[in-house]
């Protein structure tokens, strides 16, 4: 079976090719001169698999290919995060989902299920499209997920 460990930082620009501006030269851990803060880094990829394990249940998956999807998509939405917050620096303040905004003449609205927004677990994930598509992939896996095993009390 797949382990979280055994996905790579090429593995998520493949998966994710057309998503980032991925820094050149490939591989390089650290921006070079002439990469601005917009390349995402091999750097960048292996932070948000850090943040991820530390999120992520493998036990939750039949098969490989579920897992690993499953492990891209909630990277991906650790990386933006990283990135986001990283472009605003010390300035960083934390947010909510948008529920609706308007400027001028222009609306936008649209609404999270009270389920998501509530849960202090799945509400976290509210915040990225990435995140929204890791919680519909995961979320049918943890409905009346119960493990039995085999074993026995006595009376003693």
């Amino acid at each position: 079976m797949l382990k979280p460990e055994d996905i790579t930082t090429e593995d998520f620009k493949v998966y994710f090719y057309r998503d980032f501006d991925y820094a050149k030269p490939a591989g390089a851990e650290f921006p070079t001169p002439g990469c601005s803060k917009e390349h995402i880094t091999d750097f960048d990829i292996e932070k948000a698999f850090a943040e991820s394990r530390s999120n992520f249940n493998p036990g939750l998956f039949s098969y490989d290919e579920q897992l690993k999807v499953c492990y891209l998509y909630l990277s991906a939405h650790y990386l933006v995060n990283d990135i986001q917050t990283a472009a605003q620096g010390i300035n960083s303040t934390g947010y909510y989902p948008v529920n609706s905004r308007s400027v001028g003449s222009v609306s936008e609205s649209y609404s999270i299920p009270d389920w998501a927004l509530k849960d202090p677990y799945w509400s976290q994930f509210t915040t990225t499209r990435y995140g929204l598509k890791y919680i519909g992939l995961v979320k049918p896996l943890t409905v009346g997920n119960v493990q039995v095993y085999q074993g026995w009390t006595t009376f003693e």
